[in-house]
């Protein structure tokens, strides 16, 4: 699998893989990575993108229930998160140099959680310190929003990234709502929530 130019909004040259990337505004890139593009989910069990996944999940789970934490050293290697491929990660590493060099911010997206103090351990993308590394070696992101965890977690992280685990509206009560608003300035994310959702202020 190739990348494809920086420059584009297309991603990984890979129909299976979901992520991409487009421009929102003058220097500010939006980054979706699929966090599911190696994962045993959605995949066709005949399919060699299937068993790959699954030899991964098995390394870490030997529990009959791969849906199940219990007794792990790694917890989040569970069948309800997956992880990136090799290709997505080179990919995303050069959309980050084509922001570095032209000087963009750039907010990540994903829907599983990249930082296990935005996370509560369990859920958490399978080779999240491949992702981090990658974003640390970069001085372009200012956050990274996931989901995932339905009770929600923030962490500003030792580069200075914002990690915002957003709540989930799937656990919200009927006469509440979870959702919110972001407003992104020069040198700040304001987050006007709604609900659930507190309100945030996120500066870099």
């Amino acid at each position: 699998l190739y990348s494809r130019a920086a420059a584009g909004s297309a991603g990984p040259a890979d129909s299976e893989c979901h992520s991409y990337h487009c421009s929102l505004a003058p220097r500010l890139r939006l980054v979706v990575l699929d966090a599911y593009d190696t994962s045993t989910l959605g995949a066709d069990p005949g399919s060699l993108r299937y068993q790959e996944a699954l030899r991964v999940l098995r390394e870490k789970n030997p529990n009959d229930d791969l849906n199940s934490p219990e007794g792990l050293k790694e917890p989040h290697f569970v069948a309800f998160n997956g992880g990136f491929s090799q290709a997505q990660l080179d990919w995303f590493n050069e959309v980050l140099k084509f922001s570095d060099e032209n000087q963009e911010k750039v907010i990540v997206m994903a829907h599983v959680p990249l930082h296990p103090s935005a996370s509560n351990g369990v859920c958490l993308a399978w080779n999240y310190e491949a992702a981090l590394c990658i974003i640390h070696s970069h001085r372009c992101v200012v956050c990274v929003l996931a989901g995932h965890l339905h009770h929600g977690a923030y962490c500003l992280d030792s580069h200075g990234v914002h990690h915002l685990t957003l709540e989930g509206v799937i656990e919200t009560p009927p006469d509440s709502n979870a959702f919110g608003t972001i407003y992104v300035y020069e040198d700040k994310m304001v987050l006007k929530g709604r609900g659930r959702i507190p309100d945030r202020v996120m500066h870099f």
